[in-house]
């Protein structure tokens, strides 16, 4: 069975519908009337022929040339930094060079007098957005407070108060953080001690961690490594061949540091602790997150530990380099007050100067001014019948006299 119907719209094979050509023929003729008045389309001129291609569509000017290529006219234009592009390319081109995400910021500043309706609505959704989202947040039991704004309870209070007592800073996080949930660091009440919990890596093992869960703050620190540094230790540790090079450096050779918190750069300082005292000694004046972190590394210069003594020799370093700041701004004030007491002075004297200028040309002028009438004078002294050559002379030596003294 035969299947009519007509081409797709997608199809690339142009479709081209012609004249159907007439025979001179009459029988020929005929047949084709007869064919051709049932044929709606048989009076389609050439000029008006159907193509399966689709017609290019002129879109509108109003946006201008595409600032990407500027060779097309541009179609779209970018919800973020409103740049006028004409094609997927060009978009992504632009993405690229201005680092640019497409998502428009609800946040710009819009002038009262350009605001649309548009733009109002928008405001005010995002205001709604604001106002579920910390309603949300007020009914979530875990998101609902912070540390800040909630009390400690008390034991973790006395746990601060008896750090703080040793000169160290405890900083306790929000309950919701991994690290404050592993934390088994107490304060033991009766016996008036700290039970810390410890967190040693080995920095030259590929980063071992181990995690003691209790550990007295009247130990010496030697003591604490000693399962871990010493081949003849009873105590089973996991994967203790791994640190075979610790076990034949010794623990009075090993370089033992604290991961600093708090400070300028903390990141890579570390503090560096000494084995032969306790740890309550070790970390006092220093600040905690928690609990202790501490490094191990039988390398006598470990690269990429900033080892510093204490906070107090931080906050001495930055105090002096705010010193050298404020002695550098006191220096460039002073710089721009002398060149500005320089240029006032300068400009004293080229005021001066104008006024002893303009002086000498108002002298010269009135010198040639007299030289004028004395032409004058001089020109009209045989016409002159009323003056005497002697009284002329007098009138010109009284105005010469006078304008001497204006001068003067």
């Amino acid at each position: 069975m035969k299947r009519l119907c007509s081409p797709p719209y997608n199809t690339q094979e142009p479709v081209v519908l012609k004249k159907i050509a007439h025979d001179n023929n009459n029988e020929d003729e005929t047949d084709d009337h007869s064919n051709t008045t049932n044929d709606p389309i048989s009076d389609v001129d050439e000029d008006d022929l159907v193509t399966g291609q689709k017609e290019s569509i002129d879109f509108p000017t109003r946006l201008g040339k595409c600032e990407v290529c500027a060779a097309l006219e541009a179609r779209y234009t970018c919800p973020k930094c409103e740049v006028k592009t004409c094609c997927l390319n060009c978009v992504r081109i632009h993405k690229k060079e201005l680092e640019c995400d497409g998502i428009r910021d609800r946040t710009k500043f819009i002038p009262l007098k350009d605001m649309t309706k548009m733009d109002f609505m928008s405001d005010y959704y995002f205001l709604e957005e604001c106002t579920r989202y910390v309603e949300d947040r007020k009914g979530d039991r875990v998101k609902r407070y912070t540390r800040y704004n909630c009390e400690l309870p008390i034991h973790l209070y006395r746990l601060r108060q008896a750090a703080k007592d040793r000169k160290c800073t405890l900083k306790i996080l929000v309950q919701n953080f991994e690290r404050h949930k592993e934390n088994t660091t107490y304060y033991d009440w009766k016996t008036k001690k700290i039970w810390w919990r410890i967190k040693w890596i080995f920095v030259n093992a590929g980063s071992l961690c181990y995690v003691d869960e209790k550990c007295l703050e009247d130990r010496y620190l030697r003591d604490l490594l000693e399962k871990y540094v010493n081949k003849e230790s009873e105590e089973e540790v996991p994967e203790k061949r791994k640190l075979e090079y610790y076990q034949s450096k010794g623990v009075q050779r090993l370089k033992v540091l604290l991961k600093s918190e708090g400070i300028k750069k903390c990141k890579d300082r570390f503090y560096l602790l000494d084995v032969n005292k306790t740890l309550k000694e070790n970390l006092r004046g220093k600040t905690l997150v928690e609990y202790p972190c501490i490094y191990i590394s039988y390398e006598e210069d470990a690269s990429g530990f900033d080892v510093i003594d204490s906070d107090e020799d931080v906050e001495a370093v930055t105090k002096q380099h705010l010193d050298n700041l404020e002695t550098y701004r006191q220096a460039v004030l002073e710089k721009q007050r002398r060149e500005k007491d320089k240029s006032s002075s300068t400009d004293e004297e080229e005021d001066a100067n104008d006024i002893i200028a303009m002086q000498k040309l108002q002298k010269e002028t009135r010198r040639k001014e007299r030289q004028r009438k004395r032409e004058e004078y001089e020109s009209k002294q045989n016409n002159n019948f009323l003056f005497t050559d002697e009284q002329l002379m007098e009138v010109l030596s009284s105005t010469t006299e006078d304008e001497e003294d204006q001068d003067q």
